[in-house]
């Protein structure tokens, strides 16, 4: 028996935008529940920086630059600060060239 029907996307969509979350996260989410364990993986993985609009370019990117080497992705930094990940990319490479200076 599926649980899928005619209205299943609407109800993914409605999670993706309110949980801020893709859409096969969504399909998970709306397949297994939000109790259940892949589902609370999937909210405990979205990061957040407080006041990133405040922070400074530099200060910025030396936080994402140490975001990167602890293991998190372009896609998980850039969602974090709310930016494209070329923008965290660009911010990453010019923390390493100071660093290397």
């Amino acid at each position: 028996m599926s649980i899928w029907n005619e209205d299943s996307g609407y109800y993914c969509l409605l999670i993706a935008i309110l949980c801020e979350v893709d859409v096969t996260e969504a399909k998970l989410i709306y397949k297994y529940g939000p109790g259940h364990p892949v589902s609370r993986r999937i909210f405990d993985k979205k990061l957040k920086v407080e006041d990133a609009e405040n922070m400074e370019k530099e200060a910025m990117g030396n936080m994402m630059y140490r975001m990167r080497k602890e293991g998190y992705t372009l896609e998980e930094i850039s969602n974090a600060f709310d930016c494209y990940p070329s923008t965290v990319k660009r911010r990453i490479e010019k923390a390493r060239n100071r660093k290397e200076a």
